[in-house]
């Protein structure tokens, strides 16, 4: 999951800005799913140039003997500058295990995710109860999805890694949908558990999912033209950017805010803000491990891993304090509710 620019950032000063360019990201940053889109558009359309777009990508030519076996191995990332070769089980570098540190952790990730899902549907009177076991099976859904396209499985720009990707990266803006949907309900407004709370929220996944899944899919494959990087070498898209960076850090933060809104006003408790900001800061550590030290933990082990697993078991350790704030203000049992209830009264 990103929620970074991607583009031309200058990370100390901040004075270059936000440009909705994919291209530094790219270089510099192993295992973003987002570039498995562009690598696709490079390879097949891109816009006016002759395909493959082999400067971009930094291949051989393509009349040259080495461009199949380059290919062939290649990871992810466009034209990058390190990266984990293809898995050698599936036809990659001969020795490479793949991204196998995060295949691993994605893995694990799932099954505390299905864990978690599980453990909020037997907390019968719970607030939300129903709409986390969702939000925990979405996140189920997005780690294994993101295991498959990071994991050096799947040929670069081939048609299902690309497919991959993109319900990948779609499944991520419907995640963060959820979240959203669990903050409102904290304010009381709908009853949680009802038709009212869970049919809106999931039609709007649904409906985010796919919509989102084809805009990278044209991005990816080039439907249409509308969606193509101009020009090729920028790999510039305002949609990818809106729909993985700007959106998911809107979700969390009006998440965040209002969670922390209803502690310190509502409940006047001090556990659930301890562990909501917990959360917050793991969720945001994950982040950083991403982009600050991917690059030179996979130069630094000879392209053996990046820093992808530690993004993925900081972001499942973010989602394990969730449960544990969401159930830190919710109530076990009806037979607590009312004891608790009765004692209050």
């Amino acid at each position: 999951m990103v929620w970074f620019d991607f583009g031309d950032y200058d990370w100390l000063t901040l004075t270059r800005g936000l440009d909705r360019s994919f291209f530094q990201m790219c270089d510099n940053v192993p295992s973003l799913p987002a570039c498995n889109l562009f690598f696709r558009q490079m390879l097949v359309h891109p816009k006016g140039l002759s395909a493959p777009a082999t400067d971009i990508l930094k291949f051989p030519a393509n009349t040259s003997s080495t461009f199949a076996e380059t290919l062939s191995s290649y990871g992810v990332g466009v034209g990058s500058s390190c990266y984990i070769p293809r898995m050698a089980a599936v036809g990659g570098q001969s020795g490479s295990l793949g991204n196998v540190a995060n295949i691993a952790l994605c893995g694990l990730s799932v099954l505390i995710a299905l864990a978690l899902a599980v453990m909020a549907g037997r907390r019968a009177a719970a607030v939300a109860r129903v709409e986390m076991r969702i939000f925990f099976l979405m996140y189920a859904l997005v780690q294994g999805a993101q295991l498959v396209d990071t994991g050096a499985f799947l040929r670069a720009g081939g048609t299902a890694l690309t497919w991959v990707s993109a319900i990948h990266l779609g499944l991520v803006v419907g995640l963060f949908w959820c979240l959203l949907w669990i903050a409102f309900l904290s304010l009381q407004v709908v009853e949680d558990g009802t038709i009212p709370s869970i049919l809106p929220m999931l039609a709007m996944a649904v409906v985010l999912v796919v919509g989102s899944s084809y805009i990278f899919l044209d991005i990816g494959f080039t439907i249409t033209n509308y969606f193509q990087s101009s020009p090729a070498a920028s790999l510039h898209s305002d949609w990818l950017f809106i729909l993985t960076i700007i959106w998911p850090a809107a979700a969390a933060f009006l998440y965040f805010a209002v969670q922390l809104g209803v502690v310190v006003r509502v409940l006047k408790e001090s556990k659930p803000l301890v562990l909501f900001s917990i959360t917050a800061f793991l969720f945001i550590l994950s982040q950083a491990a991403y982009f600050g030290i991917s690059h030179k933990i996979c130069t630094g082990t000879s392209h053996k891993v990046d820093g992808s697993f530690i993004a993925t078991l900081l972001e499942t350790a973010a989602v394990g304090a969730l449960f544990a704030a969401w159930r830190s203000i919710t109530e076990d049992s009806w037979d607590d509710y009312t004891v608790s209830s009765a004692l209050n009264y």
